[in-house]
């Protein structure tokens, strides 16, 4: 959750409970088997509170298999009051970059709201990719999903967001169809991978720093993980790349090969071309923000992780490194139930969406407010 400055008050303590968590979202379909077209969205709310014992496999790597996957959203809003105009270039350039690293175009499914043939990011169409995305999923098996668009906030009533807020993706119909929650985001796309399956996720919107629901968080101070105080723990390797904070905004004006896109996205890329050989987290990290301090965006990436593996020399890579589960409960823990946090005004944080920021080279500052 994000919103730092309207910090919820803790309720009462509560006891972290072993509950009957039933195993992940059906996701037998074969690799090859079903093109996103005709792949058949199921709806699946994933788990509530509780947990359940896991398999643990401490400093395994393991190998990958080769077989490679990525679901790319792009939004830029066209033709309404919320128009962004690099999103959409952002999905490209990261295609690009993914087909250099060996993932097939056929297996690269793009949602973008051009009109250019592309399936539109409605939040139909991005809750069945994220399906897509993981169906068939097994030890070795590489992906990537990458959002570029608008990104809000809205009160969490579980009591488990520690600010009181849970982060959300906006579709293209988000007006008519809503918002997609991060609890959705980890539920779909997170918790149904098996142990030894990476997925890496780059998140280029607003209030994105935990806009999966990880419950480790990087903390360059002390070089390590900070785990959520109500973690939801799973069995893949997922790590998040997200263009801010949680209470922060994302810029939509960063100038790439003449063309606008976002800051992060294109501080991700060129950190991540700016070595022949992977470089170790914490110097990937320092690259790309210290790429986006050079071209003077205040936003600070985070970066969050569904397991706590050694970051000492550890190099970051998208197709490698994969680590097997170190978590050796699955679920949604609470250890504590936090009262849900203040409404903005006569607004109230449902009714506030922050835009990517079109910030550099002159283009307007946007805060769309719907």
């Amino acid at each position: 959750g994000g919103g730092a400055s309207l910090r919820p008050s803790a309720a009462a303590p509560v006891a972290a409970e072993a509950l009957p968590v039933a195993e992940p979202h059906c996701m037998s379909a074969l690799w090859e088997a079903t093109p996103f077209q005709q792949f058949q969205y199921q709806n699946y709310t994933g788990p509530s509170v509780g947990y359940a014992s896991a398999d643990v496999q401490p400093g395994a790597i393991v190998k990958p298999s080769g077989r490679r996957k990525a679901l790319l959203v792009g939004c830029n809003y066209r033709g309404t009051s919320a128009e962004l105009r690099g999103c959409i270039n952002d999905v490209h350039a990261m295609r690009d970059l993914l087909a250099s690293a060996g993932f097939p175009p056929r297996e690269m499914t793009v949602l973008t709201d051009d009109g250019g043939g592309n399936p539109p990011p409605t939040r139909a169409n991005i809750l069945r990719g994220f399906q897509w995305l993981v169906a068939g999923a097994r030890e070795g098996d590489v992906l990537f999903f990458h959002f570029s668009g608008h990104g809000s906030q809205q009160r969490d009533q579980s009591g488990m967001e520690e600010d009181g807020y849970n982060e959300t993706i906006c579709p293209c119909d988000m007006d008519a169809a809503g918002q997609i929650v991060d609890d959705e985001i980890w539920s779909n796309l997170v918790f149904p991978l098996p142990s030894g399956v990476r997925l890496t996720a780059l998140m280029d919107c607003c209030h994105s720093g935990t806009g999966l629901d990880l419950p480790f968080q990087y903390s360059g101070r002390s070089g390590g993980w900070i785990e959520d105080e109500n973690p939801s723990h799973s069995r893949g390797d997922v790590q998040l790349f997200s263009g801010c904070q949680d209470d922060q905004s994302s810029s939509d004006g960063d100038v790439m090969l003449f063309k606008t896109g976002g800051a992060m996205t294109n501080a991700f890329i060129r950190a991540y071309q700016s070595s022949p050989e992977p470089l170790p987290y914490p110097e990937f990290l320092r690259r790309v923000e210290g790429g986006l301090r050079e071209r003077g965006f205040s936003q600070r990436p985070q970066l969050s992780s569904s397991q706590a593996f050694h970051l000492g020399g550890k190099a970051f890579s998208i197709t490698d490194g994969i680590v097997a589960n170190t978590n050796p409960q699955v679920g949604r823990i609470q250890r504590r139930k936090i009262r849900p946090a203040r409404d903005f005004g006569s607004m109230g944080g449902l009714g506030m969406v922050d835009g990517l920021i079109a910030g550099a080279v002159g283009l307007s500052l946007l805060d769309a407010i719907f």
